[in-house]
């Protein structure tokens, strides 16, 4: 046979073998070969050189057991679940969630696992640092004293603030960063996503609002120490010390503190209560005396203005009216006499109280008693155990209730009431009351809860407060206030007992007032004038019976001074002169004034379990 019709029968066969050809569509340059001509392995192409190389086609079996399994191949990525990860497993939810929380509680934590790993290491590191140093500002010094002298600076509280607004407001960007890149790593769609955004706004509103109070507390605090009307005073009236006690030089500080009260059955502004604190400044023990507010005819330091107008005594406006409370008034009334002075009714009631208890007012602090209201509320209110029942109202006004004896949290109404209260009382029992709520705020107010109430203390202090405390001088006087509240207050009110209010004896007064200061150095520092219910009993403490009102002192009537003490017989025998023989000796000389008893419990009229019968 010749070789051409050989060649033409060998293709021929392999056609019928293979059977028809398909055509490529036009797009495609896969052409499907003779099985006889295909490429084996490890020869090269029978192609001719003009031909573009052609990829192999699968053997007819092959191609038909391949079929199913591409088609599903194909299918496969349409069936897949929407919330995949690359490697095939389910995206996590509380995965999400537990790196948001911890990202929350330790700023940088929830980004060590992401492409921001670098900026949650140096958030860690930062955190670190601040954790170590506020432990050794807690362990190797005095936290507390401190920390005051700190925030007594207003260029420390302006920084501070903007500090913690930017440290509020990373914190806040790291926990929405932190969520949104282990979302997107899990691939978390759908309800799923919302979810964990929603779990990132709640640990954004959980951290932004104690900053947002801190920086509220800071602001304000900064504001209160610029105002004029608060601080008053001019650096430099005060010699203190430079070094680390400015208190060094001071052997002892008096402050006058005024409580005002504009009532409807007044006239005018004046003073409804007067106290005078005493402070050792080097251990902070204070003697702090109340003056009734109808001791009458006070006397003015020589040389001043009110001296010269009564020399003998302040009489003004008339029988039973020229009180000490009324000084004010009558200064107030007479700004002529005062020229410049843009406070004479302060002036000249700081002149009748120093010349009254023979010392000299160093500083003075004057409270707006609806601003002594808005500072107890500010603090939460005060624990106290009341001793009886405490009318509120009285007086020009309709008695409105009553302040229940026992165990009671008394808000600034209360307080107030309780202080200020007269019905069924005596101007004597109510210096006692007001001593002891003073005292009562002063153990309640403690760092804690001063922090946590700066901004009602704040506005109840910039709208109700005043005083000559100069901005300058301020840390020192943090300082003399963590002093006193270790060294504590013991009280010397100025009772009938003392001397009578109708017509006081100055001169005994003024040695009662020095042998005060000398017992409040020797006294330990006095307990609790909070009161407490009997051991083991919840029942309300005894109450004790109302106090009988003035009527003696309202009537002008004089009370009997201290008694004289005479000398015994064995006195007399031991060489000591008579009444007579003093007189005769002393070429008509006074008598030595006797020596002035001071009561060791003069709150207890108004302690629970007082039962005074008047």
């Amino acid at each position: 046979m010749p070789t051409g019709a050989a060649d033409h029968d060998a293709w021929s066969r392999a056609d019928a073998e293979a059977g028809p050809r398909q055509e490529a569509g036009p797009d495609s340059e896969q052409k499907v070969w003779p099985a006889a001509l295909a490429p084996q392995a490890g020869t090269s192409s029978a192609v001719p050189a003009e031909q573009p190389s052609r990829a192999a086609s699968p053997a007819p079996g092959e191609a038909a057991a391949s079929a199913p399994s591409a088609a599903s191949s194909a299918a496969e990525p349409a069936a897949a679940p929407a919330a995949v990860r690359r490697d095939g497993e389910p995206g996590s939810l509380p995965k999400v969630a537990g790196w948001t929380v911890l990202t929350s509680v330790l700023p940088g934590s929830g980004l060590l696992t992401t492409r921001m790993r670098r900026t949650g290491v140096v958030m860690l590191a930062l955190l670190a640092l601040v954790v170590v140093a506020a432990v050794a500002f807690l362990l190797l010094g005095d936290p507390l004293r401190s920390g005051a002298m700190l925030v007594s600076r207003r260029g420390v509280l302006i920084g501070a603030t903007i500090v913690a607004a930017v440290v509020g407001l990373l914190w806040a960007l790291q926990i929405v960063l932190a969520n949104l890149a282990h979302t997107t790593k899990e691939r978390l769609e759908g309800a799923r996503r919302y979810l964990a955004l929603a779990l990132a706004a709640v640990m954004v509103v959980a951290v932004a609002v104690p900053f947002g109070r801190g920086v509220q507390s800071l602001w304000a605090l900064q504001g209160l120490i610029g105002s004029e009307t608060v601080f008053g005073g001019r650096e430099g009236d005060h010699p203190f010390t430079s070094g680390p006690d400015p208190w060094a030089t001071t052997e002892r500080l008096n402050i006058l503190l005024l409580g005002q009260d504009s009532g409807e059955d007044r006239t005018g502004t004046r003073p409804d209560t007067i106290m005078v604190a005493s402070i050792h400044p080097a251990t902070g023990q204070t003697a702090l005396f109340s003056i009734p507010r109808n001791l009458e005819h006070v006397e003015f330091p020589e040389g001043t203005t009110a001296a010269e107008e009564f020399p003998d005594g302040f009489r003004y406006f008339g029988r039973n009216q020229d009180l000490i409370n009324a000084v004010w008034t009558w200064a107030e009334d007479r700004p002529d006499l005062f020229p410049g002075d843009p406070e004479p009714g302060l002036t000249a009631t700081t002149w009748a109280v120093e010349e009254t208890l023979g010392l000299e007012m160093d500083y003075y602090a004057m409270v707006n008693l609806k601003g002594f209201e808005d500072m107890v509320d500010a603090i939460g209110g005060v624990d106290l155990v009341v001793e009886r029942r405490i009318p509120i109202g009285g007086g020009a006004s309709e008695v409105e209730g009553y302040i229940e004896p026992g165990d009671q949290t008394l808000d600034g109404f209360h307080a107030l009431w309780y202080a200020r209260s007269r019905e069924g009382s005596n101007d004597f029992n109510r210096m006692c009351r007001q001593q002891r709520i003073v005292r009562a705020v002063a153990e309640e107010a403690d760092p804690t809860t001063l922090a946590l109430s700066i901004p009602g203390l704040v506005t109840a202090t910039e709208e109700n407060i005043q005083t000559d405390i100069a901005v300058a001088n301020l840390d020192a006087f943090v300082d003399l206030a963590l002093r006193v509240k270790d060294g504590g207050f013991t009280s010397y009110p100025i009772t009938q007992d003392v001397t009578s209010s109708a017509d006081p004896d100055w001169e005994y007064l003024e040695q009662w007032v020095e042998a005060s200061i000398e017992d409040s150095m020797e006294t330990e520092p006095p307990e609790s004038v909070l009161g407490e219910t009997e051991p083991g009993s919840s029942e309300p403490a005894a109450t004790g019976a109302a106090p009988k009102e003035d009527s003696g002192a309202a009537e002008g009537s004089a009370e009997p001074t201290p008694p004289q003490e005479t000398p015994t017989e064995a006195e007399s025998a031991a060489g000591t002169p008579s009444a007579e023989e003093s007189s005769a000796d002393g070429a008509g000389e006074e008598s030595a004034a006797p020596e002035p008893e001071i009561e060791q419990d003069p709150l207890k009229s108004c302690l629970p379990g007082s039962a005074e019968e008047g």
